[in-house]
């Protein structure tokens, strides 16, 4: 079991999350977030012996006992950032740097910080 690395790199990619806000890639930072927080997961469920890996950070975490309504409506706020953050035809018109802004990136890190948080708790 390597849960470390996988809460380590969970770590480091909200480190470049962060990075990428005070740079104003709000879009890059959305998605990171989520990645993070998809690390993260993967890492508890890894823990709890579950092999399950994917995108959708609110399904992993509906599998974890103890899982909050904070904590699920996070994953829930992060999974809607997947795809719009990266790519153009989510939207009618322009590109993802049109449609994600400073409160949006920041919100999804705070997100992605809970998520960890918790999963923290939940290994002990």
């Amino acid at each position: 079991m390597r849960v470390k690395d996988w809460l380590e790199q969970a770590k480091r990619t909200i480190s470049s999350a962060e990075h990428s806000l005070k740079g104003g890639f709000y879009e890059d930072a959305s998605y990171l977030s989520h990645q993070a927080a998809v690390l993260a997961v993967v890492g508890l469920l890894i823990r709890l012996g579950e092999v399950e890996t994917g995108s959708s950070v609110y399904y992993m975490l509906k599998k974890v006992k103890g899982s909050t309504q904070e904590v699920l409506h996070n994953a829930r706020v992060l999974d809607t950032y997947y795809l719009p953050s990266r790519y153009p035809y989510c939207f009618e018109k322009g590109t993802p740097k049109d449609y994600f802004d400073e409160e949006t990136a920041k919100e999804a890190i705070e997100s992605a910080k809970s998520i960890l948080e918790f999963v923290e708790k939940q290994l002990g």
